[in-house]
């Protein structure tokens, strides 16, 4: 009995690639992405891998663009520093806020805080849900 090849089968899920029809396809590109990422060895971690890297290829080209698994391995190294990167607001200049008292977080019902639209209005609030969609919270005003 064979091992499971996890980071084919992520390779093929990502890319919605049948696994008969598509697997020269899937072959190669997936030898083309071990050859860019030599020091992972562990074909789960590779899995893991490929799925962050299809989120990231998503988000950089679009979700218009088709994901194939060449298309994946082409743009392999170049999603990743194209992928969004957290925004902080830079600190107060003097003293503390007098809306926050200088927590940066101000309550907007008993349970629920915002970022302080005084000194922290260019707060990230951006998060990624678990499907990989992103979610932008609105700010206040």
């Amino acid at each position: 009995m064979s091992t499971r090849d996890f980071a084919f089968e992520a390779l093929a899920e990502v890319t919605n690639t049948d696994w008969e029809t598509g697997r020269g396809e899937l072959n190669a590109a997936l030898k083309a992405i071990k050859t860019q990422e030599p020091e992972i060895l562990d074909n789960y971690l590779l899995s893991c891998e490929i799925h962050e890297r299809a989120k990231a290829y998503r988000f950089v080209m679009g979700e218009g663009i088709l994901l194939t698994p060449t298309a994946l391995a082409k743009h392999w190294q170049r999603v990743i520093p194209q992928a969004p990167k957290p925004t902080y607001a830079e600190p107060a200049a003097t003293g503390i806020c007098p809306r926050c008292d200088g927590h940066k977080m101000v309550f907007v019902t008993d349970e629920a805080v915002v970022p302080c639209p005084a000194c922290n209005s260019r707060a990230n609030t951006d998060f990624w849900r678990s499907d990989g969609s992103r979610f932008v919270a609105a700010k206040t005003t």
